[in-house]
């Protein structure tokens, strides 16, 4: 009987001692995370690009700092969003007021969607007025947090304007890349 107790001891005390060691050794590796990666988020600069497609104007606004950015892998998700205009002026384009009405709501949308301005989860790249709409991009780290900001709008009716977005993973920005084009150059 004295075996028997001493065996179940040594076998709980094994298991107390595995189970610490464990426990200790997820505690270190997810103080230092190996895909951690340090990214310098440039100062938003804007460039204003007026033309006509489809014989409508546009007018774009890009964040020409993210010309060049060098981590597109980590914000790997686009995020559009298109904001259709109710009080439309001539060739689509907005009229002054509902202009800033739609301005104003979609510099709360911006901000909520960037999250912390020290650690942004997205970085604003582009907006584009263009045929009774105003289609937004944004380039993405998780996109999980994004999603659930914008179905919170959507199912809390909560919008002035009709919208929809979609959200997909883009890690080389090839379905944006037009917009960081540089169009003050001069093609020969």
């Amino acid at each position: 009987m004295n075996n028997v107790l001493v065996i179940v001891i040594a076998c709980l005390l094994l298991f107390v001692c595995l189970s610490y060691g464990y426990a200790n050794k997820s505690k270190k590796s997810s103080l230092k995370d190996p895909e951690l990666v340090s990214v310098a988020i440039p100062e938003e600069k804007f460039s204003v690009m007026e033309g006509m497609y489809e014989g409508k104007p546009s007018i774009v606004v890009v964040n020409s700092s993210l010309r060049g950015f060098k981590n597109k892998d980590v914000f790997s998700w686009t995020c559009s969003l298109s904001i259709e205009f109710k009080d439309l002026a001539n060739n689509g384009m907005p009229t002054s007021e509902e202009s800033d009405f739609v301005y104003n709501w979609f510099n709360q949308l911006d901000s909520a969607i960037k999250g912390d301005s020290e650690h942004p989860n997205a970085l604003f790249l582009a907006r584009e007025t263009y045929d009774g709409f105003l289609n937004v991009y944004w380039q993405v780290y998780d996109p999980e947090p994004v999603h659930q900001y914008l179905q919170s709008i959507i199912q809390g009716k909560k919008y002035p304007r009709e919208m929809e977005y979609k959200i997909e993973q883009d890690v080389q920005w090839k379905n944006v890349e037009w917009l960081l084009r540089d169009f003050s150059k001069k093609k020969k």
